[in-house]
């Protein structure tokens, strides 16, 4: 066989090989590139977890010299917290955000001036705690969130609106349900005032936000009291609703609430009192979201996709009750949140406890490299902080709830039965 001969063959082979070069070269390329901003700005000539260490042991040093009457030696620890350190992280911190970076720059400046200008203690304490919150951010964007803590907020943030969506479910679903055999004209107020407290409830979400940034109290003092809040709201919730997984006891507690109201046939007490049971689920929503803002910061978009799935959970199990009457397993759906709503309470609690012990109401007893070191969103999202009384705080919370649990699926003498025996549905 002649060379000519072989021709067709090769160049139909030559393009094929050709192609899968060019396929491998850019497989390479793709993942020369896959290493994120913040993978590429952590390069190993800036090890930021020791320069964050330093940064803190001189910040450290320069508050005992300030109380002690030396602000020479402050100052001189200041400037070297900033100078030897802080402006090697600037170099890849600049790069993942540069506006953070700015922001450091003049929290350090803020704390140098205050030194020198011979501020109250409290004062330079206080620029010492934002300076301590910038350092925890700039290792949590170093760190990166990972998987587990953007999982675990969308789970959190669904959970919220999931749960105090089942319960406006219900309770529509049993007023419907009455008033359909009583007074069918009376469905349109009902939904007028039901609808009216769904922008009522964003509204007082912004009201809120709008209070917390101006209250005039401390940011550290505003968190811990939010987190206490909503920890005291859940802690209450979460034991209404184990006490209501009997689905058909629940119903009868809905009927016997609302039926009374229904039965004296206004239309405006009708209205009222579906803006009513609406907005006091609402008010509580908001409110937890709220808390949970506080936690879970540059994770904002993973709330949003919780709330976004909730909604949409919400808008085809409430079709299926209401419109339907369909049958569903809420039990399950309401164990799984309730458990939810006991862990994120259990995370607010410590960072509450955390708060106060950062401005001095609660004492600090370090537990130190005895402590595990987790990723910087998951131990804020989860409150882990490496103290004894955030760690002693969470675990008789948590013990509570245990309990509880227990108590409800065995120990009690028929809340077991009932709840093996019971078939799934709202009705």
């Amino acid at each position: 066989m002649t060379i000519a001969g072989l021709e067709p063959c090769t160049q139909r082979v030559a393009p094929r090989r050709l192609l899968a070069l060019l396929a491998v070269a850019a497989l390479l390329v793709l993942l020369s590139g896959v290493t994120s901003p913040v993978a590429q700005a952590a390069e190993p000539q800036v090890d930021v977890q020791r320069e964050l260490a330093a940064i803190r042991e001189l910040m450290r040093q320069s508050q005992e010299a300030y109380r002690a009457g030396d602000p020479e030696t402050a100052l001189r620890l200041a400037r070297q917290a900033y100078l030897d350190h802080f402006e090697l992280v600037e170099i890849p911190l600049r790069i993942i955000d540069p506006n953070f970076t700015l922001e450091m720059e003049y929290r350090f400046a803020e704390w140098r001036n205050q030194i020198e200008a011979g501020a109250p203690a409290a004062e330079v304490n206080a620029t010492v705690q934002e300076l301590e919150r910038g350092l925890d951010e700039v290792e949590a964007l170093f760190e990166g969130p990972g998987l587990v803590a953007p999982t675990l907020v969308t789970v959190a943030s669904f959970s919220i609106l999931f749960r105090e969506g089942i319960e406006v479910i219900l309770v529509l679903a049993a007023i419907l349900g009455y008033i359909q055999t009583q007074n069918p004209q009376l469905r349109r107020p009902l939904w007028w005032g039901a609808g009216l407290a769904i922008p009522a409830s964003v509204l007082t979400w912004f009201v809120l936000n709008w209070l917390l940034r101006m209250a005039p109290i401390g940011r550290e003092v505003l968190e811990a009291l939010v987190s206490l809040l909503a920890v005291a709201l859940m802690f209450y919730i979460s034991f209404w609703l184990l006490r209501r997984l009997d689905i058909r006891r629940w119903m009868e507690f809905l009927r016997a609430k609302v039926w009374d109201a229904v039965a004296v046939g206004n239309t405006g007490a009708v209205a009222a009192l579906g803006f009513v049971s609406v907005y006091r689920e609402g008010a509580e929503t908001a409110l937890f979201y709220q808390a949970l803002l506080l936690i879970a910061r540059r994770l904002e978009l993973w709330i949003v996709l919780g709330i976004g799935l909730a909604a949409l959970a919400l808008g085809v199990i409430g079709w299926a009750i209401i419109s339907l009457g369909a049958r569903l397993p809420l039990r399950a759906f309401l164990g799984a949140a309730v458990a939810v709503i006991m862990l994120l309470s259990v995370g607010l609690l410590g960072n509450a406890v955390w708060e106060l012990q950062q401005i001095g109401v609660i004492p600090m007893t370090l537990l130190g490299d005895s402590f595990p070191r987790f990723n910087r969103f998951l131990a804020d999202l989860l409150g882990l902080h490496a103290t004894l009384e955030t760690v002693a705080a969470q675990s008789l919370l948590l013990l509570i709830y245990l309990a509880a649990w227990l108590y409800v699926f065995w120990w009690q003498p028929r809340g077991a039965g009932t709840w093996r025996r019971q078939g799934t549905g709202a009705g």
